[in-house]
């Protein structure tokens, strides 16, 4: 039998998790499934456990909680399979805010108790893409969906601070308080044998679809092709933000003269500016200058 190993963010999706705890036990208890369930205590603590249960020999490393959890779990899953030479999987049950990872997945459904224990009883493993995230100075990190730079790492910061509501809407006040005080700054950003300079708003690089819940900002993602599918709008004002949130929504926005969709392997960007950078919704730097991020084709294996 399969070892697992799950981990659970009981402060996702404003407690949710942590809440649906009971059932989440009655429900593995009830499978007949062998596993040990392990809670996150701080920011970072979901990476040291999925790197401690890989190296114990977990073969399933489960994360619940919302996008941010799911990120540092895969990071530490990583970070154990290449330390010990194994090929431990990832499975995911989703308890999230935005849960934007999993919209590009058609099996798995957001608050899907149910649905992530099926898997563990069949697990079919399916191998999917990360991509590495580079901060010149700070470090590096494994992005699992998407990484924000700009004006969309900073609505993310925003997001992050707002407590007294769920769901969708916390992205949409997070975008209104972004707007209130950002500025754009020259960003140059090469990719493809090719380099762009000039004021950005924001240039999002990613493996998923969806980004901040509602918004389909690279459409034509797919998390197993090798590629990072990436959004660049140039500086717009508010009148046009409102406008062209709609069709950020339905994912039609990639003919509008301010934006700019390609697939890259690898891309860079700089700035003489400090610039905010979040990983999967979790800033990762208010003070980049130069990053770079790179498609780590076929890293890890998902439960599907």
């Amino acid at each position: 039998m399969a070892q697992v190993s799950i981990i659970l963010n009981p402060s996702a999706g404003r407690g949710k998790a942590g809440r649906r705890r009971p059932e989440l036990i009655q429900a593995l208890d009830n499978a007949g499934l062998s596993y040990e369930l392990l809670l996150t205590n701080a920011r970072g603590h979901a990476t040291e456990l999925a790197r401690d249960a890989v190296q114990r020999g977990a073969d399933i490393v489960v994360a619940i909680g919302g996008d941010g959890t799911l990120n540092e779990t895969v990071n530490g899953l990583y970070q154990g399979n290449q330390q010990t030479g194994r090929k431990a999987a990832f499975a995911v049950i989703p308890l999230g805010t935005g849960s934007d990872f999993i919209k590009v997945l058609e099996s798995v459904n957001a608050d899907d108790i149910a649905g992530g224990i099926v898997r563990l009883q069949n697990p079919k493993r399916r191998p999917i893409d990360l991509g590495l995230v580079e901060v010149a100075g700070q470090g590096s990190r494994m992005l699992l969906n998407a990484v924000g730079i700009g004006f969309d790492a900073q609505a993310a910061a925003e997001a992050l601070k707002i407590k007294w509501v769920s769901g969708w809407p916390v992205y949409y006040i997070a975008i209104i308080r972004a707007l209130m005080n950002y500025k754009a700054f020259p960003m140059r950003i090469a990719f493809n044998n090719e380099t762009l300079e000039r004021p950005m708003m924001f240039a999002t690089i990613a493996n998923g679809r969806h980004q901040g819940a509602s918004f389909l900002m690279t459409p034509d993602a797919h998390i197993d092709d090798g590629l990072l599918d990436v959004c660049m709008v140039d500086m717009i004002g508010v009148v046009k933000v409102a406008q062209y949130i709609p069709l950020i929504e339905k994912g039609v926005h990639g003919k509008l003269p301010e934006v700019r969709l390609e697939r890259v392997t690898t891309i860079n960007v700089t700035c003489a500016n400090d610039l905010p950078v979040a990983i999967d919704g979790e800033v990762f730097s208010t003070t980049a200058r130069d990053i770079t991020v790179t498609s780590m084709p076929g890293a890890i294996d998902l439960l599907v």
